[in-house]
């Protein structure tokens, strides 16, 4: 095992396991490489409470270069443009090759800029979560022109809280309402029980907001959106938050992949295409089925495939990733109440919002430490 090389492609949640244990790996002898675009993480469960405020910009911010660096492995700048997996190695977009031994994966996912978005459009996506920041800065700088008209185009889980979160500021500003989501489906929240679609709507309509469904956005000009029904919507900033997908990367490497591009691996979080490869989160196909894009997924994906990289090397019993088919979710609603989804069942209240407050500001405060 000695001098063996683990490299870790993306700092995100799936890999926060495996960088704060980086001097348990180097102690057992293996060389730690961590390879990212950036050297920080932005914790999902904190992004969009920095639209109204709640959260600070950097209060959601984990510093994963020092995770690694301080428990004695390497970090590399650089965006990985190709995983030339016969050799073992990650190509970097300026040609630089970063050799493994075995890695894992997990580059996260991005909202596709779709080509309803003409040039000179006022757009940006809700991904990567840092953009909040640039959405709190953007909404306050047109606030000092006029008041300004938001659109939020998708109002799956992302969509609600980037709305719920940015009518929040408004109301702080003294502006009620000035926004409009705009969903392609019938409802909001699609996927979430009867309740949690009726009392998001509530919320919504209870602040002022547009609610638009079953027409969706299908141009984006300059200050003006257009509907497939006819509808014309003006706007001083649209933030997108309909739907994520994973890079290119493994389809431009010929790896196996989903219909969406999403890495394929097997129930051990292992590429199927690549025995010493592993991943997890948004980027990876789990068994032929994406997950929901969810943190709370990523991160018990973390312990696999912090144990499954080192059994890769010396020879020892993978072990099988289970994902829960129950789970907790709670929506950041911007105003001290929270919308908490568990299976069928939710509940909106302040005790919701406490609930997810205090796990979100411990899981940042663990990897800070």
């Amino acid at each position: 095992m000695l001098g063996k090389r683990i490299v870790l492609a993306g700092g995100g949640h799936a890999h926060l396991y495996s960088l704060s244990r980086t001097k348990e790996l180097v102690r057992r002898g293996f060389d730690v490489t961590l390879v990212d675009r950036s050297p920080h993480l932005y914790y999902s469960g904190m992004a969009t409470g920095v639209i109204s405020g709640i959260y600070a910009p950097d209060d959601h911010r984990i510093d994963t270069r020092r995770l690694v660096e301080e428990g004695g492995g390497t970090f590399v700048e650089g965006r990985i443009a190709e995983i030339r997996s016969g050799d073992r190695a990650f190509v970097l977009a300026d040609g630089r090759t970063i050799p493994y031994d075995a890695a894992s994966v997990c580059l996260g996912s991005g909202i596709p800029q779709p080509g309803m978005v003409e040039d000179g459009a006022d757009a940006l996506p809700v991904k990567p979560l840092v953009n909040t920041v640039k959405i709190r800065k953007r909404l306050l700088a047109l606030y000092e022109d006029r008041t300004p008209e938001i659109l939020v185009v998708g109002g799956g889980a992302a969509g609600c809280e980037v709305a719920a979160n940015t009518l929040a500021l408004l109301e702080w500003l003294g502006v009620r309402g000035g926004l409009t989501i705009a969903q392609k489906g019938d409802s909001l929240l699609p996927d979430a029980p009867k309740r949690a679609r009726r009392e998001i709507l509530a919320l919504l309509n209870e602040r002022g907001a547009k609610v638009l469904t079953g027409d969706p956005v299908v141009r984006l000009g300059c200050g003006m959106a257009s509907t497939s029904g006819g509808r014309e919507i003006p706007y001083d900033l649209a933030v997108l938050a309909v739907g994520v997908s994973p890079p290119d990367v493994f389809r431009v490497s010929g790896l196996p992949t989903d219909g969406a591009g999403g890495l394929r691996v097997d129930r051990h979080l292992r590429s199927t295409g690549d025995g010493r490869l592993f991943g997890g989160g948004d980027c990876v196909s789990f068994c032929g089925r994406p997950l929901p894009k969810l943190g709370v997924f990523a991160v018990r994906q973390g312990p696999v495939i912090f144990h499954n990289l080192q059994a890769a090397l010396d020879g020892s019993s993978l072990r099988e990733y289970r994902p829960q088919r129950r789970y907790l979710y709670v929506l950041n609603l911007g105003d001290g109440t929270g919308l908490a989804i568990y299976g069928r069942l939710s509940w909106r209240g302040r005790l919701s919002w406490w609930l997810k407050h205090r796990i979100d500001e411990r899981f940042v405060r663990e990897h800070r430490s």
